[in-house]
């Protein structure tokens, strides 16, 4: 995994760039300023680790959209899958 994520150029911090990865164990968060960003790398992600025989759990994979505004709870397709928004994670 820390080979895939070292292709994906995910250096930096949010401060100063759009979209940033942690990963721990099997759990990946990314963090984007912008729904695209977010999208974009996620399917980069996706695409990058079938090089190596992993896929993503589209069953488990939620986002959570962090705004001053209260919006509705609105899936995003990210490739061929809707994405689930929920309002927190455990």
């Amino acid at each position: 995994m820390d080979i895939i994520l070292k292709k994906m150029e995910f250096r930096g911090n949010i401060s100063t760039r759009l979209r940033q990865c942690t990963a721990y164990t099997d759990d990946i968060l990314i963090t984007a300023r912008t729904t695209q960003a977010m999208t974009d790398k996620f399917i980069k992600l996706k695409n990058e680790s079938l090089k190596y025989g992993l896929t993503v759990n589209a069953n488990k994979t939620k986002y959570l959209k962090c705004s001053r505004r209260q919006n509705q709870l609105r899936p995003i397709i990210t490739g061929n899958k809707e994405t689930e928004q929920v309002k927190s994670f455990k």
